[in-house]
């Protein structure tokens, strides 16, 4: 595993511009993230009306003490609003119904079993398969996928704006991420004002560049921060 270190913050626009402060990589897997890979979704639809479609590659091992997270990607055709659910939940895991994202920090070892997330638009419904979530003691190896490695990002959290005002109303942030740094075309959203990392998951093998935005709750966003790459093989 390598770690890279990053520049501070930068102070451009109305925000403070974060800048990525590390980077890891390693060969397989991480402690869960927004996967960019898909799995096979059940769905049901309704006459008349296109079903949702739902992704990703939820990681199915995590460590004691290490942050798990994974967010599926899901669209609909007919532009409906959707809403996620979820059944056999980790207990010490948090579900987001709006974003799909699982996360949470296990302070034991176990299983959980049958864990399914689903996605609606009110009218049809699709689900991921099935996964188990196996939780080993605090350092040991997690997170094995079904292909490709995971980029473990981080970040500071900013506090103050470029004015030198207090930040309140911060809300996120938002990963960009591609195969070339002048079209970073993949999105992850971060709905965490105070998380300062996320691994992205499943990549193939190449050359990944990412960067990060802070988001606050009425949609503003900083400047993008710096482009740092990594090679996954």
């Amino acid at each position: 595993m390598q770690k890279a270190i990053f520049g501070k913050w930068l102070q451009r626009g109305g925000l403070v511009a974060l800048a990525m402060t590390g980077l890891m990589t390693a060969g397989c897997g991480g402690g869960g993230g927004g996967s960019s890979g898909s799995s096979s979704a059940t769905s049901s639809s309704g006459s008349g009306n296109a079903a949702p479609t739902i992704s990703g590659t939820p990681a199915t091992q995590a460590a004691v003490g290490s942050t798990y997270t994974m967010t599926p990607q899901a669209t609909d055709a007919d532009g409906d609003t959707l809403a996620f659910s979820i059944q056999n939940k980790p207990s010490w895991a948090q579900f987001n119904t709006t974003t799909g994202q699982l996360s949470g920090t296990p302070s034991a070892q176990g299983t959980t079993a049958g864990v399914v997330i689903t996605v609606s638009d009110g009218k049809a419904s699709a689900s991921l398969t099935a996964f188990s979530v196996t939780v080993g003691a605090a350092g040991s190896s997690v997170a094995q996928t079904a292909s490709g490695a995971s980029v473990a990002l981080s970040w500071e959290v900013p506090t103050r704006t470029v004015e030198g005002a207090t930040l309140q109303n911060l809300s996120g942030y938002r990963i960009h991420y591609g195969k070339n740094q002048n079209a970073l075309v993949n999105a992850i959203e971060v709905p965490s004002a105070g998380l300062n990392s996320f691994s992205v998951q499943d990549l193939p093998a190449g050359t990944y560049y990412f960067a990060v935005r802070a988001v606050t709750a009425t949609g503003e966003e900083s400047q993008l921060s710096n482009v740092i790459s990594r090679v996954v093989s």
